[in-house]
């Protein structure tokens, strides 16, 4: 991931993942980004979640954030991370985890974090003309 997307996901964590409902038709949700460590976009679910079966069931996903004219979009698979110290640090250097999972008495057992091995990214400015491919 090149520095301009890492500074855009870093103002703007918010983003739509898409990806096959077990119903075999499109699902689109908005997710939070946890942070960006290892170069790599990490995200958390509950298993109990919908979206956690689907992505054991299928992984391919499609990312995209946009903003009033800049846009990024990126393919890849959601990957559930099992290293336990990996997961730690992750958990532990971000505020949404605090945010959305602690304040909601989530059990830490039930907390899946995955990250996204990106097959292709692209952000784009339509006022520019602005675009890299990553």
């Amino acid at each position: 991931m090149n520095n301009e997307a890492r500074d855009f996901l870093e103002h703007n964590p918010v983003l739509m993942l898409a990806n096959v409902g077990e119903d075999g038709l499109p699902k689109i949700r908005p997710m939070i980004v946890l942070g960006i460590y290892l170069n790599k976009l990490w995200f958390a679910v509950t298993k109990d979640k919908l979206v956690y079966k689907e992505l054991m069931h299928d992984n391919n996903v499609e990312l995209c954030a946009v903003t009033l004219s800049r846009w990024i979009r990126i393919t890849g698979k959601a990957v559930f991370e099992t290293d336990k110290e990996l997961i730690a640090h992750v958990r532990e250097n971000s505020d949404i985890m605090e945010k959305f999972y602690k304040n909601k008495s989530q059990d830490d057992s039930e907390v899946r974090v995955f990250y996204i091995d990106i097959e292709r990214g692209i952000l784009s400015d339509s006022d520019s003309g602005f675009k890299v491919e990553f």
